[in-house]
């Protein structure tokens, strides 16, 4: 990574700026860190040697046999044990991975081992943070049907080695029938409570890693926004964290309690003709493989997962509007944006091709963009302090086909500081482009009370509605790699959302 004379004197002055609370100078975390659920020794690597890393610690037992399916369990003292590594993601449902991610862009998934035992966080931390700082906890996407802890493009190393002012979590969760069931006789959404898991056990350790349990937000993409969302509403009287972010995908997306999938694939993994309690016991029995396998054989949509939670109204529910009428939501700020061209990455995809595939239509892209317009619209309505941005980069690094633009998922690689690891170095915007966005992503974990900034005294103002403004990233042909536009500027690309 090359030195960047045009921030550097700057960045100083941003890094005060964002340990923006009242935590006092901590000692510094070192590598060995006691847990609650055990005594953990992390590493330092010579790519980012200024930042601690910790891999593969539990969070939680492993899920297996009564407890499949199943809220789940705090995860006992384990002793003393090595973090260095990452554990498997939680079993993935990518079918026959025909998908441009996994075509031409892997870097975009978790393509590494999986098992069932799986329930573990990854932490990165400034090896010398000048006070307790905030932390991020990343929530990746996937459509409940891929997605995990350590994906390359979202791997955090090198935005905290940059700002040494912040924690990045991430972790994994149970995803497609693992976690979201939809079992008459398992009701509740699993890979949500695994959230929820997650940030209490962060709540109980976090400062251990030199990380701030009061200034905490919940960073989420696609299903992630979807479960960060979820979480917002499920929670809103101790929330814990103390903002959201959320990118590409809004209200939540649900199956009805009423959905036969589960049932579907109990035939075809032998629990034929039970009871909804005896197919359940059944199917905790089912080796993991035979099941995940299951489910790809009566899934054959590459880019939708049968499995996804249900209304059960404890984790998520079916009239958001009317909690917040009556006040049931986490009334904590919230950024919300898409990309400009989400749906090109879900066109047909040939990799031969040289020119763009014919634009057909994708059944659920608009709710990519639509979703976040109305969630941002509906809780400026009811008085909640709401962010809203727009990205409208295209990098080629990224997304390497021209029609593919600002494609879905492809801020990431930016905001983790990842963009030029692949596919040659960046351009100078886009390292601009990519340093706004971290810059404001981090204003915001310190203190979500106030409007983000980054280092260059650039301030993001709040979402008032229609007529408002909002932020735009990486626009080639705008007055920076950000600078603060019209909503109308989103809105033409989000279309009507009746």
């Amino acid at each position: 990574m090359r030195a960047h004379s045009f921030a550097a004197s700057l960045l100083l002055a941003f890094s005060a700026a964002a340990q923006d609370g009242t935590s006092e100078r901590p000692k510094p975390p070192g590598l060995t860190v006691k847990t609650t659920s055990g005594t953990y020794t992390g590493l330092v690597n010579s790519t980012a040697p200024d930042v601690c890393q910790w891999l593969g610690i539990p969070y939680a037992r492993p899920p297996l046999g009564a407890l499949r399916f199943m809220p789940p369990k705090k995860a006992p003292n384990y002793g003393a044990a090595d973090a260095k590594a990452y554990k498997p993601t939680c079993y993935q449902n990518s079918g026959n991975k025909s998908s441009l991610y996994w075509q031409l862009l892997p870097e975009y998934l978790n393509t590494g081992l999986e098992s069932e035992d799986c329930l573990y966080v990854n932490l990165w931390a400034p090896r010398q943070p000048a006070e307790k700082v905030p932390v991020i906890i990343w929530v990746s996407g996937g459509g409940f049907k891929e997605g995990g802890g350590h994906a390359l493009y979202q791997v955090p190393d090198q935005w905290v080695q940059r700002m040494q002012t912040h924690i990045v979590v991430t972790f994994n969760f149970r995803l497609h029938i693992f976690g979201f069931p939809g079992s008459p006789a398992a009701s509740i959404n699993a890979g949500l409570m695994d959230l929820r898991l997650v940030v209490e056990w962060l709540k109980d350790n976090i400062e251990g890693f030199g990380g701030d349990p009061n200034r905490m937000i919940l960073y989420g993409q696609s299903s992630g926004n979807n479960m960060v969302l979820m979480y917002s509403y499920a929670h809103p009287k101790k929330p814990i964290v103390r903002g959201f972010i959320g990118t590409s995908g809004g209200t939540p997306l649900t199956n009805p309690t009423t959905s036969p999938n589960f049932h579907n694939v109990a035939q075809v993994a032998g629990c034929a003709n039970l009871t909804a309690t005896a197919e359940l016991t059944c199917m905790q029995n089912v080796d993991a493989l035979a099941l995940q396998q299951a489910v790809d054989t009566i899934n054959t949509d590459p880019n939708r997962g049968l499995f996804r939670p249900i209304a059960d109204n404890i984790t998520t529910f079916t009239n958001l509007t009317e909690r917040l009428e009556k006040g049931l939501v986490a009334k904590l700020p919230f950024i919300g944006g898409f990309m400009y061209n989400e749906g090109a990455v879900f066109l047909p995809f040939d990799p031969e091709a040289t020119t763009a595939p014919p634009p057909v239509s994708i059944p659920g892209v608009e709710g990519l963009t639509c979703s976040i317009k109305r969630e941002v619209d509906k809780r400026n309505a009811y008085g909640l302090t709401t962010y809203r941005y727009l990205y409208s980069g295209n990098f080629t690094n990224v997304t390497p086909r021209y029609w593919l633009g600002g494609m879905h998922s492809s801020d990431i690689p930016l905001i983790f500081g990842t963009h030029y690891q692949f596919r040659g170095n960046s351009t100078e915007f886009e390292w601009q482009t990519s340093f706004a966005m971290q810059e404001f992503w981090v204003s915001f974990a310190a203190n979500p009370n106030k409007d983000p900034r980054n280092s260059l005294g650039q301030v993001w103002p709040k979402y008032k509605g229609p007529n408002g403004l909002i932020m735009d990233f990486g626009n080639a042909t705008g007055t920076g790699p950000s600078y603060v536009a019209p909503v109308s500027v989103a809105d033409s690309y989000s279309g009507p959302c009746l």
